[in-house]
């Protein structure tokens, strides 16, 4: 059901359903001027998203010449249906670091790298080699070389008769972006804050400190004058202010637990502290992650052992078996 969200400029949320997903949905932004409309993100390239986004789009009967689409970053849960919307000459915008890397990711060899540090951390083969096949992120992704209109950091998006503004919020991706309507004091915030759920903060391939990079990009929103906010997942709310303390808390908080995971098990793997956090899965233990979540929780781990290793308080060497951590900054012998 489509549902108005904001009065002026008037903004819609499409649900758009994510089948199998532990997200369950995403939500689709439309801001409607007479002059131009713009759709932030699209859902998974299957036919289930497919049919919700579109039959929202319809049911506001918009002029399909005066639209826009936005990406706020490459995950396929955002970006899988562009090709819906290429098909129809709309323009689509996106961050420009964001697209270049998703360029890079898709044609270098990225996700192959991925996969080679995963193993030296002790990733098992058996789930990676499952995670490859079920990982919606892959099966449901966009085609690459979609024709991108690039968007620079603190850019004003053109030919609205409101001024939405672009910014680089790198940690959740290495380029993604949130849109701020600066007289509004409106932000959508992507997957850069979400409020009841706490956004995936993972490794990646060249980016030497996604965390480190997050919270900059908190700070950097904790700056804005903010009415409300629209996240694109799950519910929005008023209090931003407080959601970045209750998020920098966590992390704070994930540091050091997995800090005396590390000092409670010298010389162990990064997938053997992973098995020892307190994620949030409703009572699922680790040994019944499926593989895609084992993925993000490992790619999460890997964050915040990068961030203890530049603080000095952890080490890691390299062994036959692949690498290994123990607390302090002294490798092991």
């Amino acid at each position: 059901m489509v549902t108005k969200v904001w009065d002026c400029p008037t903004v819609y949320q499409i649900p758009v359903d994510l089948p199998q997903n532990p997200l369950r949905m995403l939500n689709v932004y439309v801001i409607c001027t007479p002059e131009r409309n713009l759709v932030l993100d699209t859902g998974f390239n299957r036919p289930e998203c497919r049919e919700d986004l579109w039959s929202g789009l319809e049911e506001l009967d918009l002029d399909l010449s005066k639209t826009a689409v936005f990406l706020t970053h490459l995950h396929s849960d955002h970006t899988g249906l562009v090709g819906t919307f290429v098909e129809r000459d709309i323009p689509v915008y996106m961050g420009a670091v964001e697209h270049a890397y998703f360029n890079t990711l898709h044609g270098s060899g990225s996700l192959t790298v991925q996969e080679a540090r995963f193993r030296q951390e002790g990733f098992p083969e058996e789930v990676l080699a499952r995670q490859g096949t079920e990982n919606q992120g892959r099966r449901y992704a966009p085609k690459p070389g979609f024709p991108v209109l690039p968007v620079e950091d603190g850019a004003q998006l053109p030919g609205f008769p409101v001024k939405i503004t672009a910014l680089h919020t790198p940690g959740h991706t290495p380029g993604h972006m949130v849109l701020y309507l600066p007289e509004e004091q409106v932000l959508f915030s992507g997957d850069h804050i979400l409020f009841d759920i706490t956004p995936n903060i993972s490794v990646w391939h060249q980016i030497s400190h996604p965390l480190a990079d997050y919270l900059r990009s908190l700070e950097k929103i904790r700056t804005l004058p903010i009415r409300a906010a629209f996240p694109a997942h799950r519910a929005g709310s008023e209090d931003v202010y407080g959601r970045i303390d209750q998020l920098a808390a966590h992390h704070a908080a994930r540091l050091e637990e997995i800090l005396r995971a590390v000092e409670d098990n010298p010389g162990c793997s990064a997938y053997d502290v992973a098995g020892q956090i307190s994620w949030s899965t409703r009572g699922v233990g680790w040994k019944d992650f499926p593989p895609h979540q084992r993925w993000f929780a490992m790619g999460e781990t890997l964050a915040h052992l990068d961030y203890l290793r530049e603080e000095n308080r952890v080490s890691r060497t390299e062994t036959e078996a692949g690498f290994r951590y123990r607390a302090g900054s002294v490798p092991m012998g």
